[in-house]
């Protein structure tokens, strides 16, 4: 009796959830314990990964909008916090959250996006951290040094798909994007990475390239430099250089303040130490891991893909 009335309580939960989500529910219930517990699962997982996508969204306003008029309220970004039913600990992440809103708005988006990397690290940490100046201080600084680059409109070709219909090199013809583009980043040679799941590919390097008459001839080979003749008609990615570069030494700044700022208001100091302040600069001055701001941009556009399957 009492694992059936657990499933009952299960599917009225994955209702609740398909409903949010736009997907279809199991309206079965669980048999077994072990059913109902890898169900569970996967509605906790669900859980927590609304609740990660609703807390960037907040902050993300919060960081761009002027003093006092983000389209959300602290006392509801607080909500979302693991701290929140913990009144030390939530008071904390209330301070901080609290300190972004009342702030002007950033502009900048490699300093914004920092901003919204370390806010979302004291409103997403567990009360223990929160309440633990040392570790709340290196999650912070954590999050800071993970933050993907902002991508570089106009410049950037990450997650172009492209026919490829050639022998020994992709075709590109004109249309796929602007001269100016291939010319200026793939054609240079400098360092784009590319996949074809499709030809059974995930990982190769891009080796040549040359323009004939409006054709972009572009050499390729696989992780281990060896050449590939692309398959006829296959969907080629490419990717980014894994030499991005880090921000220019005025945008370091202005991240290396308003994150010492964010430190000094979750830890409750007037002063953040000169120790702490280099390991700020050394995570914001340090370029993020290019192969997973490759995947980050990837996994953007499918999770872009399913919204749109799914209605959103």
């Amino acid at each position: 009796m009492r694992l059936q009335d657990l499933a009952v309580r299960l599917v009225a939960v994955e209702a609740k959830l398909a409903t949010l989500t736009g997907t279809a529910v199991d309206t079965d219930n669980a048999t077994s314990i072990e059913e109902l517990d890898a169900r569970l699962s996967v509605v906790e997982a669900q859980i927590e990964h609304l609740i990660a996508e609703k807390t960037q969204r907040q902050i993300d306003a919060i960081v761009y909008s002027p003093a006092d008029e983000a389209p959300v309220e602290v006392e509801d970004v607080v909500a979302l916090s693991p701290s929140f039913e913990v009144s030390e600990a939530a008071a904390i992440v209330t301070d901080v959250v609290a300190e972004q809103h009342e702030a002007a708005a950033i502009i900048n988006p490699e300093v914004a996006d920092v901003v919204t990397a370390a806010v979302v690290a004291v409103v997403s940490a567990e009360p223990e951290v929160v309440l633990d100046p040392v570790a709340l201080t290196e999650a912070i600084i954590a999050a800071v040094a993970d933050a993907p680059l902002p991508a570089k409109v106009g410049n950037s070709i990450a997650n172009q798909n492209i026919c490829a219909p050639g022998n020994d090199v992709v075709w590109l013809y004109a249309g796929n994007m602007s001269p100016a583009q291939w010319e200026d980043t793939l054609l240079i040679n400098s360092g784009y990475t590319w996949s074809a799941p499709e030809a059974g590919v995930t990982s190769g390097i891009v080796t040549s390239g040359a323009n004939h008459d409006g054709i972009y001839w572009i050499g390729i080979a696989d992780a281990s430099g060896t050449a590939v003749a692309p398959s006829s008609g296959k969907v080629y990615t490419f990717f980014p250089s894994e030499s991005a570069p880090a921000p220019a030494p005025e945008v370091v700044q202005q991240i290396v303040d308003a994150v010492v700022d964010i430190i000094a208001t979750a830890t409750g100091v007037d002063t953040v130490a000169p120790e702490v302040v280099q390991q700020i600069v050394e995570a914001v001055s340090t370029p993020a891991d290019s192969a997973l701001d490759a995947i980050n941009a990837r996994l953007d556009v499918a999770e872009s893909k399913v919204d749109s399957l799914l209605g959103k």
